[in-house]
């Protein structure tokens, strides 16, 4: 929701919070944060080139492709 909030305020480290909060992986099990997630990246898609979405596009794309191999 924080990062949510920054990006609203036009904040790209809005991309580094949202990191923050899928670091630990174990929070995409959940079908609710995962589509919240895919939603954030969604919004902040018009800034792919930004670094910072840059790496919190690949930590989400890393943690989902680790959930498909627990599965």
């Amino acid at each position: 929701m924080l990062a949510q909030s920054q990006l609203l305020s036009g904040e790209l480290e809005a991309a580094t919070t949202a990191s923050l909060a899928v670091d630990g992986g174990d929070s995409l099990q959940s079908s609710p944060f995962q589509r919240y997630v895919t939603d954030f990246q969604a919004e902040v898609s018009a800034y792919a080139a930004n670094p910072a979405v840059v790496a919190f596009n690949e930590q989400v794309n890393e943690a989902l492709a680790r959930l498909d191999e627990d599965e």
